[in-house]
């Protein structure tokens, strides 16, 4: 017998991912009381996942999928997706395919733009942590550009625009679109128009990559992907790689889409053949129920009128919990972590999702340990798990982590 024998006897355990294993933490925590603010997700107040009640109406429509899609997806969400990013009709200059979810449509771009010769992906220093993996998984050399200033809080647009103009020739730079992940913290729409001119000046040397996780979350579903459009109108190439995970509440259905704008239709053609080329060895086509979900939602106007309400009234409680936190911690004369920060306004000046606390990987670990509040090691709290029955419970623990329980 060789039952002792096994070929994977010398393989290393794999460090936990930094965000999933949260989640891992969480659930096997029996505290009551505890919190999530780690993985993004919206929801209620009793800490399940929001679902979209205008999704729920689709699926009534809805059939079980039973046969096989073409690799590129479902064409009729392929066609809304895009026209909701780009506000029209697919221009003929603009293809695009279905995904498995955002991190499925990063993961092609990379490996197309890495057959194509360009093997460089410049991403936002921050950014969110599988950026960096992802892209390298898809062939990229990752490395990184400026982007926010750690003692104010901002974005540092003279040092990202410096770090971009030295970006060497034939490389992609990736740009999050808005709520940007994990600061909060957006561009403004003149420091966007200042990176449009810089990519515009070196339109032959760098490709723009932009990321859109969370459209209608940050400043509204046509604000939001703004800049994209401004990029199309243009005449720039650049791809978009989107998920509908946050703004459908659809996070298991897998559901996002690549869209690519290239110099013409005969071009466009032929990149998508190629996307159709990267698809197929790698997973052969995606899934279609939560597809044919967000399709049925975008194609009738009373869903979708629906569906917007909500997401504006999802995102007005985001905002409405960051002042909460912002307040609750006023009233307990809680410091801010940073020293050059002399109250918390940073948290309710940021957008989105998620909130760039300042807290520090100790603090951050304190909060876990003492308070059973989990989040990310940077300080990123997911502020949709925030709601008016557990912000003091927060801004408490929060003061206990930045001065110490005596001074309470």
């Amino acid at each position: 017998c060789h039952a002792t024998m096994s070929y994977f006897a010398d393989v290393p355990q794999a460090p936990p991912d930094p965000l999933l294993s949260i989640d891992g933490r969480y659930k096997a925590d029996q505290r009551a009381g505890k919190l999530n603010l780690g993985i993004g997700v919206l929801r209620r107040t009793d800490a399940s996942a929001h679902e979209f009640a205008t999704v729920l109406e689709a699926a009534k429509g809805v059939p079980v999928s039973t046969y096989y899609p073409h690799p590129g997806g479902d064409d009729e969400f392929v066609e809304l997706s895009a026209e909701l990013i780009f506000g029209c009709k697919r221009p003929a200059n603009v293809t695009g395919v279905q995904t498995v979810g955002g991190s499925g449509a990063l993961r092609v771009c990379a490996e197309l733009l890495v057959s194509q010769g360009i093997e460089n992906m410049y991403i936002p220093n921050p950014s969110w942590a599988n950026h960096k993996p992802l892209l390298a998984g898809g062939g990229c050399k990752v490395q990184e550009y400026v982007y926010l200033d750690e003692e104010t809080h901002t974005v540092d647009i003279e040092k990202m625009l410096a770090a971009i103009r030295a970006v060497p020739a034939k490389s992609a730079v990736l740009f999050q679109v808005a709520a940007h992940n994990p600061t909060g913290v957006d561009l403004t729409d003149a420091q966007w128009d200042r990176v449009l001119a810089l990519m515009t000046e070196r339109r032959s040397e760098i490709f723009p990559v932009f990321d859109s996780a969370y459209q209608g979350l940050a400043r509204g579903l046509e604000e939001d992907v703004r800049i994209v459009r401004k990029f199309l109108a243009a005449g720039l190439e650049f791809t978009v790689c989107n998920s509908h995970s946050k703004n459908f509440g659809l996070y298991g259905e897998r559901i996002g889409a690549l869209n690519i704008a290239v110099r013409d239709k005969a071009t466009a053609v032929k990149v998508r053949s190629q996307l159709n080329g990267i698809i197929r060895p790698m997973y052969s086509n995606p899934q279609l129920h939560g597809a044919r979900l967000v399709a049925t939602v975008l194609a009738d106007p009373k869903l979708k009128a629906m569906w917007e309400q909500e997401l504006k009234d999802m995102s007005t409680r985001i905002v409405d919990m960051r002042a909460a936190l912002v307040s609750a911690l006023s009233e307990i004369s809680c410091p801010p972590p940073n020293p050059n920060f002399t109250n918390w306004n940073h948290v309710t000046s940021q957008i989105g999702m998620f909130a760039y606390t300042g807290l520090s990987e100790k603090q951050c670990d304190q909060l876990t340990a003492k308070h059973h509040i989990y989040c990310t090691r940077n300080g990123r709290f997911s502020m949709a798990g925030v709601n008016p029955s557990n912000v003091k419970f927060l801004a408490a623990a929060i003061k206990d982590v930045v001065v110490g329980p005596s001074r309470l």
